[in-house]
């Protein structure tokens, strides 16, 4: 039963236009469902964030409804509520609610009444903008003949007029519903060219300038009736054009070239510049200074990769391995690069792990910290050997993949970078060329492929902090998959019933993938992914450990490269052809000659 006290006090506070103060009052509420602070009635009145007409309002509200014993009391008393005078706003909304969590239609026509009634009545673009947006909503959604597109039009241009200069986001959603509701074009073009007045050629806020932009460039195409094309030529669409352009340059200016995630930040920028510039005709030589730019930019951000420091001159092997692509084409290049530079092998590193332990003859007694990125201690490994010199097996696995991973970091620094600094200097690696081995990568899901191309293209343009982002959990689902191909359960059943999915690293011991994995790719899983006595990549991106300056190393070069790898393993028909067409050409560079072509890896 409704009391009613309670009644009277909530349309006493709801007789108040301001629905902020009503809100504020209905907090000291405590007889109504709630969720921590906040009643579900305080949230209906002061909901506020909806930016756009297809935008559903009144999430926690619903949320303490829907969880609620009391749903038929709560209903009835809003329905008591309603039958008393209230301020159209706080009426409205509460019909809202009824008809989004309820779909009460009567609620939904009382609700664009009430609406209407507010925005008619109620001066302040604040007050206004979420019940513009619902009446728009409501009106078309119910076919209302009240609320036509005539009304609509009028009330749309009654609260833009109202905009006080204050939330250009909330503005230029409005702008963008006008558009959609075929408000006049003239009067929208002068509208949003104002709102772009307000910024000076020195403003870097590039981001909602290149949405006005966007948004002008698309009204001068319907005032005009001109056809969509890629390449402008009216002097109109080059000015709007230019200005979005000139808004990230401003911003690429501000960044501190100091800083090794700016360096990455100004190449996506001024990237972005020039493909804009592609689409004005004449703008050739601005293209071509913005990209040698970017060409000083990318080679700073690789000249501050820290340095892998070698007792041996490595020069002879990376001129026998510039003369070996030389000889290469696009396709066969990428397959020498994912194909032909071997992972470090098991049995070796193994060897060079017993032998260190045999001839330092304490050392492989004592443990060794490994160190996190900001210098911390993430782990220790155990001693290799034992009393009696019997060897600890999970110790000696961790002393593997630590010696694997400065054999990784070795080569990623003289094998891996320079190949890739090759084909880039030597080829335009496009889209395309990775969706192929995207494409025909078994490994890869067929619902994951978009993210493969996008990752391993970062790559290709230098910008590993992206590359890995999206690549790395890919890898972990990748494997998963193949985990199930090899009959292996990917999920844990906890003592609550609850299906809990497994860690990358629990998979990789699983003994189905033992068995069906090589033992060299099975070390190089582990160590580059989920060993924190190597890479320990996986951990790193998902918990964010990584800085800007960090996704720059050559760990980070290794483990993009790896993916690249993965993927090209498992590529069947493609790889078996191009490895063969590699190997033609290498034989008939060493013909005559005492030298061994690099080996199958």
């Amino acid at each position: 039963m409704v009391s009613n006290l309670l009644i009277d006090r909530l349309v006493n506070i709801l007789r108040e236009k301001d629905f902020n103060i009503a809100a504020q009052e209905l907090e000291n509420i405590t007889d109504l469902d709630s969720f921590g602070s906040e009643n579900f009635l305080h949230d209906i009145i002061l909901e506020r964030w909806v930016y756009r007409p297809e935008d559903v309002p009144f999430t926690f509200a619903r949320d303490i409804w829907q969880s609620s014993s009391k749903v038929e009391d709560n209903r009835a008393l809003l329905k008591e509520v309603l039958q008393y005078p209230i301020a159209d706003i706080n009426r409205a909304k509460i019909n809202d609610f009824l008809w989004v969590a309820e779909k009460d239609f009567s609620a939904a026509k009382s609700a664009e009444k009430y609406y209407r009634a507010h925005v008619e009545s109620t001066e302040g673009f604040d007050f206004n903008f979420m019940a513009i947006n619902r009446l728009v909503f409501l009106a078309k959604k119910l076919s209302s003949k009240e609320t036509d597109d005539t009304i609509r039009k009028k009330l749309l241009i009654k609260v833009m007029d109202q905009y006080d200069n204050e939330d250009h986001g909330r503005i230029l959603y409005l702008i963008q519903t006008a558009m959609y509701e075929k408000v006049d074009t003239d009067y929208l073009i002068q509208y949003t060219e104002k709102i772009l007045n307000t910024y000076d050629d020195q403003s870097y806020d590039f981001y909602i300038i290149g949405e006005f932009c966007d948004v002008l460039e698309q009204l001068y195409y319907t005032k005009n009736k001109w056809q969509k094309k890629r390449c402008v030529s009216e002097p109109k669409l080059i000015e709007i054009r230019r200005r979005k352009a000139q808004a990230i340059l401003t911003a690429e200016r501000t960044l501190n070239e100091q800083n090794a995630g700016n360096l990455m930040r100004s190449v996506h920028l001024l990237k972005d510049v020039v493909n804009i510039l592609k689409t004005i005709t004449g703008t050739e030589a601005e293209r071509k200074e913005i990209l040698k730019k970017i060409d000083a930019i990318e080679k700073k951000m690789i000249s501050e990769m820290p340095v892998f420091s070698a007792k041996h001159d490595n020069s002879e092997t990376v001129k026998q391995l510039i003369r070996q692509l030389e000889v290469l084409d696009k396709e066969e290049a990428l397959c020498y690069f994912a194909s032909f530079i071997p992972l470090p092998e098991k049995s070796r590193i193994e060897e060079s792990v017993t032998k260190s332990a045999d001839a330092i003859g304490f050392g492989g007694l004592f443990p060794v910290g490994i160190l996190g990125k900001d210098g911390k201690s993430i782990a220790k490994s155990r001693p290799i050997k034992k009393s009696g010199d019997e060897i600890d097996s999970a110790a000696f696995q961790e002393s593997v993949e630590r010696r694997a991973s400065e054999f990784m970091g070795y080569f990623s620094q003289i094998m891996i970078g320079n190949t890739l600094h090759y084909i880039r200097s030597k080829f335009k690696v496009e889209e395309k060329d990775i969706r192929e081995i995207v494409e025909n990568s078994i490994i890869v899901p067929e619902d994951r492929r978009e993210a493969y191309v996008k990752g391993l293209m970062a790559g290709f343009s230098g910008d590993f902090l992206i590359a890995l982002s999206i690549l790395v959990p890919q890898v972990e689902n990748s494997v998963r998959e193949l985990a199930l191909e090899c009959g292996e359960p990917v999920y844990n059943l906890n003592e609550d019933g609850i299906e809990e999915i497994k860690t990358m690293h629990a998979v990789l011991e699983l003994d189905g993938v033992r068995e069906h994995l090589d033992e060299d790719f099975l070390l190089a899983l582990k160590t580059v992914f989920c060993s924190k006595f190597g890479f320990n990549m996986r951990n790193d991106i998902a918990h964010g450990l990584l800085s800007d300056k960090q996704f720059q190393s050559f760990r980070a070069l290794y483990t993009w490269w790896f993916i690249l790898k993965i993927c090209y393993m498992f590529c069947g028909k493609l790889q078996v052809e191009n490895r063969i067409k590699v190997n033609d050409k290498l034989r008939k560079l060493f013909e005559g000659k005492n030298e061994d072509c690099v080996p199958d890896a």
